[in-house]
């Protein structure tokens, strides 16, 4: 029962920071736009991605389902290889929010998952 708590907060982590990095990505260019630089810090994307991380790594630590695990997983490398050749071509920044949402995904999926057992 505690390893279920566990996974469970660390779903919620996931899940809460890839949704609040996509609000981050598109609302950047706008705080830009307005004289509001900060936000495009590199420390926020490092601070995002270590998040994610973490957040992936407790969650498949003790998860029962290798699918789950792997899907996590794969997201979260095209999330990383997304961010990091972001400022190579304009591809990456759309598939960023594709990698996003589907950890976001993973981790809500993973919740359920976690509550049927």
């Amino acid at each position: 029962m505690t390893q279920i708590k566990k996974i469970y907060w660390a779903d919620k982590l996931g899940a809460t920071s890839a949704f609040i990095c996509i609000i981050h990505c598109l609302t950047v260019p706008t705080f830009l736009a307005l004289g509001i630089g900060f936000l495009s810090n590199p420390i926020i994307t490092f601070l995002f991605i270590s998040i994610a991380f973490i957040s992936i790594y407790k969650t498949t630590k003790g998860n029962f389902s290798k699918g789950i695990s792997i899907f996590l997983w794969v997201a979260f490398t095209g999330f990383l290889i997304s961010t990091l050749l972001e400022e190579r071509a304009e591809i990456f920044e759309y598939t960023m929010f594709i990698f996003s949402s589907l950890i976001i995904l993973g981790h809500f999926y993973n919740m359920r998952y976690c509550l049927r057992k």
